[in-house]
């Protein structure tokens, strides 16, 4: 008779441990791909580091919304303003890198704040992982509609002529108007006098009032002006003319070649977000932009739609960030 042989106890142990380290071993592996497969799973937060009913909380509640429906869950718009932007930016910069906190950022939080608060909180370089440029506001220069200027040339001969004597309004110090004002100083080789407001619509009034000369103002914040006949465009600082302004030449063509003045938007998320995460968000956003209804509501605001890869995003953003550090110091302008 054949005897069966007998496992030793300390050869089955040994199996036994080697049997549940690899099983270890495999969940370790996969739980992250798991986790990320099964993204989304509960409600997104969408911050806007702004009041709503601002143009930054129109893109993100028109992406949000349709967002909301490709990937099944909430998508919730959270306003957090205060302080140019910063505050609401913060907030993001130090959220879990999960996917589940994201950000509609604007070119003040992200690319003109760090050349004007010498403590900011982040450093948006390196405490973000854009996901995709949303959409382009090209800023207008603009004039009140009996203004005797007529055109970009005459506004630049004017400010040459009269040196610190034409002012133009901006919604607050270190706001996107204020710094296109100083880039158009730098680049028109012109000095102008900048006239801070309380908002975008004191700022608008001032120009048709006459209190102010010219201004370098977006479409949603001059377009009552606009359309009740009381302003006149100049020139949009853009590459190219707006789909809903074609008789509005570019700066380049009205005689300002290279300069260019936008309010841009980025959907950006904590740094440290997974990677297929990111590109996930980046996928969707992109079959939104092309939307009919997405691409009116961008256009009623003189916005366009852009849609890129994240790496194109960062690469936009690094660009933004010097240049507009570059106005920053060169026109001296500091904030607490």
């Amino acid at each position: 008779m054949k005897l069966l042989k007998k496992s030793c106890p300390s050869s089955v142990s040994a199996r036994r441990k080697f049997a549940v380290g690899l099983f270890a071993l495999t969940g370790l592996v996969a739980a992250p791909a798991s986790a990320e497969s099964a993204y989304p799973s509960k409600p997104i937060r969408m911050v806007v580091a702004f009041a709503a009913g601002g143009s930054t909380d129109i893109v993100a509640r028109s992406i949000g919304v349709r967002l909301s429906e490709a990937l099944g869950v909430p998508v919730v718009i959270d306003n957090r303003g205060g302080a140019n932007g910063t505050i609401g930016s913060d907030v993001v910069a130090k959220a879990a890198p999960d996917g589940y906190t994201i950000m509609m950022g604007e070119v003040g939080s992200l690319a003109m704040a760090p050349g004007l608060y010498p403590k900011l909180p982040y450093d948006p370089s390196k405490d973000f992982a854009p996901i995709t440029l949303v959409a382009r506001t090209p800023l207008l220069a603009l004039v009140k509609t009996d203004s005797p200027i007529k055109s970009l040339a005459d506004l630049i001969a004017n400010a040459r002529a009269n040196p610190g004597k034409l002012s133009y309004p901006s919604s607050g110090a270190g706001g996107p108007n204020h710094l296109a004002g100083e880039l158009f100083n730098m680049q028109a080789n012109v000095k102008t006098l900048h006239v801070p407001y309380k908002g975008g619509g004191p700022a608008a009034l001032s120009l048709v009032s006459g209190e102010t000369d010219f201004g370098l103002l977006s479409r949603v914040t001059i377009d009552a002006q606009l359309q009740g006949g009381r302003a006149r465009a100049l020139a949009v600082a853009s590459d190219q003319r707006l789909p809903n302004m074609p008789n509005v030449p570019t700066f380049a063509e009205a005689g300002l070649p290279g300069y260019t003045a936008e309010t841009w938007f980025m959907l950006v998320a904590p740094a440290g977000t997974p990677q297929p995460i990111v590109d996930r968000l980046n996928a969707e956003v992109a079959k939104i932009l092309p939307n009919a209804e997405t691409k009116e509501r961008f256009a009623a605001m003189g916005a366009f739609g852009v849609g890129n890869s994240p790496a194109a995003a960062t690469t936009f953003l690094k660009s933004e960030l010097a240049k507009w550090t570059k106005v920053s110091k060169a026109a001296d302008i500091r904030l607490d």
